[in-house]
């Protein structure tokens, strides 16, 4: 009886999120889409649930992404930015999603990162352990001009019990991003706990969709989410009222 109670929960296409700060659209360069019809049928879906300005944010890991780099994705992007039917209508624009790693801080003293007009540059670190020289990159992006913002922390579940890491961070300056599809609970109780702190505690600036595949943006665009949770994200003005 008192489930008739209950609060409906909230789609997505509810949530009114026109802007993507975080995917991996241009088609065969890094672990993402690798297929230029399959891009086009994500923005297609984008456009439809609202959207209205993508940034493409390719993997620039010297590590697990060799020889991609910054001159490479510009070519990349203009040819795929050429051959976009004339039906997508969204604002594209090519940043990078950049992991900091050991020569992190050399590929910042050598070339412009690829970022987006504010100067913002997508940082991440490895999903199994903090980067050594997160503090320092940090420093040297900001030195440099640039505003870090940090993707998709509340995958970092080792973090889970030492939380103090995104403050410093925050007081270092950064901004971070939320992945929509952590908001399912997905990746577990580690991740809903630093999710559910850096919400509450009003670090998130952006969210992204970090989507890769057709099936991954899909996967988002059928969440049903807890109404309590929505309006914590409307409260902190990650969404739409």
């Amino acid at each position: 009886m008192f489930g008739l109670f209950r609060k409906k929960p909230v789609s997505f296409s509810e949530l009114n999120i026109n802007a993507d700060y975080h995917c991996h659209l241009l088609p065969g360069v890094d672990d993402g889409v690798q297929l230029f019809d399959e891009s086009v049928s994500i923005l297609r879906l984008m456009q439809q649930q609202g959207y209205k300005t993508v940034h493409l944010t390719p993997h620039i890991d010297s590590d697990s992404n060799r020889g991609v780099d910054e001159p490479f994705l510009k070519g990349k992007f203009r040819e795929f930015t050429a051959a976009l039917p004339d039906d997508i209508t969204l604002d594209i624009s090519l940043a990078a999603e950049y992991m900091v790693n050991q020569d992190f801080e050399d590929r910042i003293d050598s070339a412009p990162l690829l970022c987006t007009e504010n100067k913002e540059v997508l940082i991440e670190m490895s999903y199994y352990y903090a980067s050594p020289n997160m503090d320092q990159a940090v420093f040297t992006l900001n030195m440099a001009g640039y505003n870090p913002v940090v993707a998709h922390p509340e995958r970092y579940r080792y973090l889970v019990n030492n939380l103090s890491f995104f403050d410093k961070l925050r007081d270092m300056g950064c901004k971070f991003q939320l992945n929509l599809l952590s908001l399912s609970g997905v990746y577990g109780k580690s991740s809903m706990i630093i999710l559910n702190y850096l919400l509450d505690g009003g670090y998130y600036d952006y969210v992204g969709t970090d989507t890769h595949t057709l099936n991954h943006f899909e996967r988002i665009v059928g969440m049903q989410l807890d109404r309590k949770l929505v309006d914590r994200l409307r409260a902190h003005n990650l969404i739409k009222q």
